[in-house]
């Protein structure tokens, strides 16, 4: 899974992650690739990040990143202070309102093959403008973000997205790296609730919370709310085992369900057979590609 054009063509798509180094950049540029050689079904081919990606380290650990490649017409956003460097001689297409710490944000598109730094807004609502300003005009077909760490809340502006989660998986980090895996798995797959007055609705113990899910507003709800429902998966702010003693309590809906792509994974000194044991569930297996860097040729291994 997560091999093919397919996969992300003709729509919009959030590469997010637990924390920096990931692996998000990387898995953005292996999913770009995959596009381009894909053809015509998903070109023209939009780039964008949650505030600032691409540079060839990152500003404040110093460990090398990837670089950010482009194709001749590949749209992309970046602050007007990085739109000559990487070589890809970029037409400015339009402006886009707000700033951020390096500058106003704009809307280009490359003339050539180069690299670039993807500078986008840093709030969500100014995601939401840049993402509308290149749909709006049908400047790409195929929008790939890479998402800000740890904010999958960027999923919930957009009805057509869907999401890849990336993580980096080492030994200090295996057993927490299972436990996300599982978590979001479960997110994932909570139903739908059905709407008022369906034969199969929560019943009359179902309670619409408005907000957050967390611990503390859990440890409150009335008993007599078997089922609860929240907008999406975005607002459930429960950790994994808080998560399961919820669901084994009560019934757990979202409004509106968010379309899942998988986990990309990169292993460092951890066998991909050790983690699968880990997980410890065939179907959750089956959501997880590994280590996107392999199988794409030119792209070094260090995750944004």
């Amino acid at each position: 899974m997560l091999d093919s054009a397919r996969d992300f063509a003709g729509r919009v798509t959030f590469v997010t992650g637990p924390g920096k180094h990931s692996g998000k950049t990387t898995f953005l540029n292996r999913a770009a690739a995959l596009v381009r050689r894909g053809g015509e079904g998903g070109l023209p081919l939009a780039l964008l990040g949650a505030g600032y990606d691409g540079e060839v380290r990152d500003f404040i650990s110093g460990v090398r990143k990837p670089a950010v490649p482009v194709a001749s017409g590949d749209v992309f956003v970046t602050a007007g202070r990085f739109l000559r460097s990487g070589g890809a001689s970029p037409e400015l297409i339009a402006a886009l309102p707000g700033s951020t710490a390096l500058g106003p944000c704009c809307v280009a598109r490359a003339a050539r093959d180069g690299t670039v730094a993807l500078v986008g807004p840093e709030t969500n609502a100014g995601l939401d403008a840049a993402l509308e300003a290149i749909l709006a005009e049908g400047l790409a077909r195929t929008v790939l973000v890479d998402g800000a760490v740890n904010r999958v809340t960027q999923v919930a502006g957009r009805r057509d997205a869907s999401m890849v989660y990336a993580l980096r998986v080492e030994p200090a980090s295996f057993a927490r790296s299972a436990e996300l895996v599982r978590r979001m798995a479960l997110l994932m797959s909570l139903p739908l609730a059905p709407a008022s007055g369906d034969d199969g609705a929560p019943g009359s113990g179902a309670f619409r919370l408005e907000g957050a899910l967390t611990a503390e507003i859990a440890a409150r709800l009335p008993r007599e709310a078997r089922g609860v429902i929240v907008d999406d998966f975005t607002k459930i702010f429960l950790d994994g085992a808080g998560l399961a003693s919820f669901l084994g309590a009560r019934s757990l809906y979202v409004a509106r369900s968010i379309r899942f792509s998988g986990f990309s994974v990169s292993c460092r000194g951890v066998s991909e057979e050790a983690f699968l044991e880990r997980l410890g569930d065939g179907e959750l297996g089956r959501l997880v590609s590994f280590n996107p860097y392999r199988a794409e040729p030119g792209v070094p291994e260090e995750g944004a």
